[in-house]
């Protein structure tokens, strides 16, 4: 088990000051905090509250302030703040006043799994001191717990999930996964929270795992699948899915939500590329988790870990939830229907 303790000496701590949040109902929109906003889940989740400026203030947390993205959000409304998860006091002044976070976390920025933890709880910590009513996170299962193997990038996500189940209820045994995690209301707890546990981006089809070229015209679609499904869903999605939420947030107060749109197998995947290109072939190169493993880039041990995740059966999926929470949610077909320019512009690329 991950030990938080490492992190902070007191988990239990209560942090009441608070940073001069106030918000009633009936004061107007909510300001929502979103971390991450110059990325593909922060920024989906920004764009979309974005465009009720009735029922939200979207404040946009980026340390690159002047950057093009950051100036997109801005354009739409957005509220444009400098801070960096690793300073406290940024964090403070960033979530004064906010009524809601939304916190997303990045392994890949530094491929340190205890430095991302560190920043995590830096986050929750900052809006707990500042009095913020609603926490959403995007969360995980804890993955070595699960395959007794190492997941970098998932089992911080899972470390930081733990923190705040027990920041201010140190009593509640944290350590399961997936159904079997206690079900936690705001009586037991002085902090609102939704977990969101995504599955496979779709978008990863024009970044880190876009089809690579074998030859003229033919592509493989290395997934390490070994005849299981994958969930996958849009991370633009997930816009929808948190203004669903906060519609109505005492419903998803405590709940981990566990999303996809769809499962497919390699079959489903390959079948889809090469109707949607039919000046190219896309193949299966039926690759294994131990082939994954030997790879020599950065990260292939925790991907080859994530992948005997999603084949354990333990990556519990809820199609119907996301589906009611997002019913316009796009499927693979459609999704690359709709990417196609970006998907070509990828493959592109790897020639």
């Amino acid at each position: 088990m991950f030990r938080l303790d490492w992190f902070r000496k007191d988990p239990s701590e209560k942090y009441r000051m608070g940073c001069g949040s106030s918000f009633d109902a009936s004061d107007g929109p909510r300001t929502v905090v979103v971390f991450g906003s110059t990325g593909l889940l922060g920024g989906a989740i920004a764009r979309r509250l974005l465009q009720e400026p009735f029922l939200y203030k979207v404040r946009c947390v980026t340390r690159r302030s002047s950057g093009e993205k950051a100036r997109e959000l801005a354009e739409h409304g957005a509220v444009i703040v400098n801070a960096d998860l690793g300073e406290t006091k940024s964090l403070e002044k960033a979530l004064e006043g906010a009524d809601i976070m939304f916190l997303t976390t990045h392994y890949w920025e530094e491929k340190n799994k205890e430095k991302e933890v560190i920043k995590g709880l830096n986050a929750i910590d900052a809006a707990i001191q500042c009095g913020v009513k609603h926490i959403i996170f995007n969360g995980s299962e804890n993955v070595k717990k699960i395959i007794g193997k190492e997941c970098s990038h998932l089992d911080s996500k899972s470390a930081i999930e733990e923190y705040i189940r027990e920041v201010d209820n140190p009593s509640v045994d944290v350590t399961g996964i997936n159904n079997s995690l206690p079900e936690i209301t705001t009586n037991d707890i002085g902090i609102n929270f939704t977990i969101l546990r995504l599955p496979f981006w779709l978008e990863n089809f024009y970044s880190v795992f876009k089809p690579h070229k074998l030859k003229h015209a033919v592509y493989a679609v290395a997934l390490p699948l070994e005849g299981s499904e994958l969930d996958v869903m849009s991370v633009e999605d997930v816009g929808e899915i948190v203004a669903s939420i906060l519609r109505r947030p005492r419903q998803y107060y405590g709940k981990t939500l566990n999303l996809s749109v769809e499962s497919l197998s390699m079959e489903n995947i390959v079948d889809t590329f090469n109707r949607h290109f039919d000046n190219r072939k896309f193949t299966d190169p039926k690759i294994r988790i131990k082939d994954m493993e030997k790879f020599q880039f950065p990260g292939s041990k925790d991907l080859a870990a994530m992948f005997e995740f999603y084949q354990s059966g333990q990556a519990v999926r809820d199609i119907k939830l996301t589906r009611k929470l997002n019913p316009h949610a796009l499927t693979f077909d459609r999704w690359l229907s709709e990417n196609r320019d970006k998907v070509e512009e990828a493959l592109r690329e790897a020639n």
